[in-house]
């Protein structure tokens, strides 16, 4: 007969033989469970015991038993490398559109107030003049949306979040920001292009 101590760490026993091997067989029990005859103080890993070596034959005894939980396994996903390298990658493009996104919010009410004031050309006419300042108004409206999409784009690309309105913010800066020698395109490209990378990819995941 014999005192197991079983993956709740509690003992249990006397049981007889043949009701051990019915436990290694369910996996309540392993090779490194502790075992002890009845009576006897001193304790042995199951898997030294002649009696059960051959209910081991073949098995993994690091298998662990019912009751413990193993420890969680950590899969990374094959494209990632190091995730310090990608935020990297990013961080230059996104830094540059976030420049470019606070200079042009600066600048526009700049631009908006000069729309105001500026007399038109006294030659068009009245329907054309119209035209123009409505649509001004309308661009630089749009502008600002723009660029605070851009900011806020800029700032999780900086910290691998928000993969689509990183390049949701990329997008919008190739077409708004491209009037200052191109600037606004050339950030706007180069963060599409470091976004597209598999690795940077799996770092946003």
């Amino acid at each position: 007969m014999y005192i197991v101590i079983g993956g709740d760490r509690k003992e249990y026993g006397p049981k007889a033989s043949v009701e051990v091997r019915d436990w290694i067989a369910e996996g309540r029990l392993n090779a490194q469970s502790q075992i002890k005859e009845q009576g006897d103080d001193e304790w042995k890993v199951l898997g030294s015991l002649q009696e059960f070596a051959a209910d081991f034959a073949g098995s993994n005894p690091a298998i662990p038993q019912t009751g413990v939980t193993p420890p969680p396994q950590i899969h990374q996903h094959p494209m990632v490398g190091n995730p310090a390298t990608a935020q990297a990658m990013v961080n230059g493009p996104a830094t540059f559109m976030m420049v470019l996104a606070i200079i042009t919010l600066i600048l526009l009410p700049i631009g908006v107030i000069l729309n105001l004031v500026r007399d038109p050309d006294p030659n068009l006419p009245d329907w054309i003049k119209n035209l123009q300042g409505t649509a001004g108004i309308i661009n630089h409206i749009l502008t600002f949306v723009a660029n605070i999409l851009i900011l806020i784009g800029a700032i999780k690309m900086k910290k691998c979040q928000s993969y689509g309105l990183a390049m949701t913010a990329s997008i919008l800066c190739t077409l708004f920001n491209c009037g200052c020698c191109c600037l606004g395109l050339g950030a706007g490209i180069w963060s599409i292009v470091v976004l597209s990378k598999p690795e940077v990819k799996a770092a946003f995941r």
